[in-house]
């Protein structure tokens, strides 16, 4: 009688409400119901991880657009600063002012040390000739002395006496850009200054070596591909085009960012709406 009423009873109680059911399965074996236990979802420390990942990387990608907002006047503006007319060099030079000129075009009269010149380099051009840039100081008619990134030359003018025609003697003028150190990464080697190899523009380390100031103009070009090449055979050193040597690659990381935020979201949900391990039965009332 006890258990004809409990197969009665249970199976009514089991599927009377919502919330019964949920703590209440039919065995399989005798068609009786029992209470389960149905355990809570726990969240681990790579789950807890993986929560904060998409915020931290869309945090990442909204930053980059400020820079890339930045990097992009930034680049506006020294384009600006080359278009307009040269102006001459102050006769004093306030180094801390030196980064608001950038690319600011200047003229200077001098004479060439050619006996302290500097190669910087090896250095490919667009059309894949590998050579060096000339930097030569030059002593200012107030006898000052600043640094002249003159031009680039093949590998094969690279000694002085292969090219004796570059070897300009006497008041000379120039017309530039002022620039500054180059930046460099964790792949840039460092410049060796006693074999007079330079990997990068280190325009503190040139002015202390040579003795001039800490101040770098660099000559571009104007001419025509076939007069460049002339130039070239016969080892004059050619100035580059003038164009702004940064790098803008903020567009590049908001696509990662943010394509990581989403990748990141989906997998979280994905986690989430996974089904809890199987219940575990408890004893039998």
């Amino acid at each position: 009688m006890s258990t004809f009423l409990r197969r009665l009873v249970r199976p009514q109680l089991a599927t009377s409400s919502p919330w019964r059911r949920a703590f209440y399965s039919t065995s399989a074996s005798d068609g009786e119901s029992s209470p389960v236990f149905r355990p809570k979802r726990r969240f681990g420390f790579g789950t807890i991880l993986l929560c904060t990942v998409p915020f931290v990387a869309f945090g990442l990608g909204t930053w980059q657009v400020q820079r890339l907002r930045w990097k992009v006047n930034l680049i506006q503006e020294l384009h600006d600063r080359m278009a307009m007319r040269a102006i001459p060099l102050p006769r004093r030079i306030n180094k801390d002012a030196l980064p608001d000129y950038e690319y600011r075009k200047v003229a200077v009269d001098g004479v060439f040390q050619h006996d302290k010149e500097i190669l910087l380099g090896p250095r490919t051009r667009g059309d894949g000739q590998v050579g060096y840039f000339i930097i030569t100081p030059l002593v200012r008619e107030n006898g000052t002395t600043i640094l002249v990134k003159r031009g680039w030359v093949s590998m094969a003018k690279k000694e002085r006496h292969t090219r004796p025609d570059s070897l300009t003697q006497g008041v000379v003028h120039v017309e530039g850009l002022l620039r500054t150190s180059e930046k460099t990464n964790t792949f840039t080697p460092d410049n060796d200054p006693v074999r007079n190899q330079w990997y990068w523009a280190d325009v503190d380390a040139m002015a202390d070596l040579t003795g001039a100031e800490p101040m770098l103009v660099e000559r571009v070009t104007d001419k025509s591909p076939s007069t460049e090449f002339s130039l070239i055979d016969c080892g004059i050193p050619v100035g580059r085009l003038p164009s702004v040597e940064i790098r803008n690659n903020h567009l590049q990381y908001i696509i990662t960012w943010y394509s990581l935020s989403i990748a990141t979201s989906i997998m979280l949900w994905r986690l989430l709406r996974r089904p809890v391990n199987r219940p575990v039965k408890v004893k039998k009332l």
